[in-house]
């Protein structure tokens, strides 16, 4: 994302990124998609809108921050959700899920302040973004409980709408669509291919299989590494290099994502329905 911003703008990006992605979502839909309610466009629009709330952050914010910072502040959002369940829903946690909230926004001060008393502009726009994700995450819990919806129909739906806001956004901030397009070098469209099929459809094929296959908790847990690997490319491939503040920082909130999500949920009350799979819809994000 940081390459291809480069020389692509933000809107401009997004939505070529997600008209790769559509395809390949697209044929995992051919099944399901005979099937489609139009309460399955409503929520998939509404959701997509949050969706693309996110994405377009995150487009902007890694432009002005180091990948490392933000693969860990987007990973705040897993801390943030039982928090927002706790107002929202009146949901209650074990005491130490809410102690590893407090100890990721903790791993988030000492990022901000990783370069001195001079945070970053991005460090903020992500941190905006995990708000958004978090947000979108419980809302989606809490609309889709008990109802027998397609999470392929609803990514797709997502998608399209991603898509068409980035597109509507590039057309009214004056970024000019048909130039960027025919600008765009291969070595930047190969990425941004790759961004859309292996980083988004790919992606949500697979974690969509896995939280099916495996325990929600042990998918979250998987899923809570993502930050370990955004630092290991930041330095391997941008030659980023890390100070001890963003180490520190970082595992707190990689190891407060793990904890919260080992005991998330174990003391759940048992009138309580079960609610879909939060990882199977987060992948959808990745």
């Amino acid at each position: 994302m940081q390459v291809v911003g480069e020389h692509t703008p933000a809107a401009a990006f997004l939505m070529l990124r997600f008209v790769c992605a559509l395809p390949a979502i697209a044929l995992l839909a051919l099944k399901t998609l005979r099937k489609l309610t139009w309460n399955e466009v409503l929520t998939g629009t509404f959701f997509g809108t949050l969706l693309y709330g996110i994405l377009i952050q995150e487009t902007v914010g890694v432009r002005y921050t180091s990948a490392a910072n933000a693969g860990f502040l987007i990973t705040v959002s897993v801390v943030l959700i039982p928090a927002l369940e706790r107002v929202l829903s009146g949901r209650k946690q074990l005491l130490i899920v809410y102690a590893a909230t407090a100890s990721a926004l903790i791993g988030c001060g000492l990022l901000l302040l990783s370069d001195g008393f001079r945070p970053h502009s991005g460090d903020f726009i992500i941190l905006g973004a995990a708000m958004v994700r978090a947000t979108q995450i419980t809302l989606f819990g809490r609309q889709t409980a008990g109802r027998r919806q397609s999470l392929v129909n609803l990514t797709l739906i997502e998608f399209v709408v991603v898509a068409l806001l980035a597109g509507l956004t590039a057309v009214v901030s004056g970024e000019p669509l048909v130039s960027t397009i025919t600008a765009t070098r291969p070595s930047a469209w190969l990425l941004i291919a790759y961004l859309g099929v292996m980083g988004t459809s790919f992606a949500f094929f697979v974690q969509l299989r896995s939280a099916r296959a495996s325990s929600s908790t042990r998918v979250g847990l998987i899923l809570s590494t993502e930050p370990v690997f955004s630092a290991l490319f930041a330095v391997a491939v941008a030659k980023d290099t890390l100070t001890p503040l963003q180490v520190i920082g970082g595992t707190l909130i990689v190891v407060s994502a793990a904890v919260g999500r080992m005991y998330e949920g174990r003391e759940r009350p048992a009138t309580e329905s079960p609610q879909p799979s939060r990882e199977a819809h987060e992948s959808a994000h990745a």
